[in-house]
């Protein structure tokens, strides 16, 4: 009966050291589009073609990137370009914008 305790102990450490494992071999994935509005925390964006409107959450930990410079999401401005990356989970981990020089 002493080995009931010790027998869910490993798999509790296990499950704790497995999971970045199983990680590994999960992709993000991205999709790109054009800025509708974007203020701090959410992205509004449509695809390639101006449809399908749709919103992201962007935590402060995700990273923003404006022509290739580091930037403040509310930055962005309508119109410009931009590339969303996700993780497995689906949360916000790059913002990838260009602005044209016009």
């Amino acid at each position: 009966m002493q080995r009931t305790p010790f027998f869910m102990l490993f798999l509790f450490v296990f499950g704790l050291l497995a999971q970045p494992v199983l990680a590994v071999g999960q992709k993000t994935r991205s999709h790109d589009g054009i800025v509708v509005s974007a203020t701090a925390g959410k992205l509004t964006m449509s695809d390639k073609d101006g449809k399908n409107e749709h919103s992201h959450e962007v935590t402060l930990v995700a990273k923003v990137t404006l022509n290739g410079q580091p930037a403040q999401l509310a930055q962005l401005m309508k119109g410009d370009m931009v590339s969303v990356t996700m993780d497995p989970e689906g949360k916000v981990i790059s913002v990838a914008a260009m602005r044209s020089a016009n």
